[in-house]
């Protein structure tokens, strides 16, 4: 029964690990295109004003 337990809360564990990563992914994601898209924000205004 013991054993069972483990593996379950081991499960679990990966789950939430690999989750984490996830989160962690998208979030970096997020920041470095939103400082892309800051960055050239002012160059597509000057390009787009023409």
């Amino acid at each position: 029964m013991v054993y069972y337990f483990g593996m379950f809360m081991a499960a679990v564990g990966a789950a939430v690990l690999i989750g984490a990563l996830t989160f962690v992914t998208l979030m970096l994601t997020g920041i470095i295109m939103s400082m892309f898209a800051f960055t050239a924000a002012p160059i597509l205004d000057k390009v787009l004003k023409n």
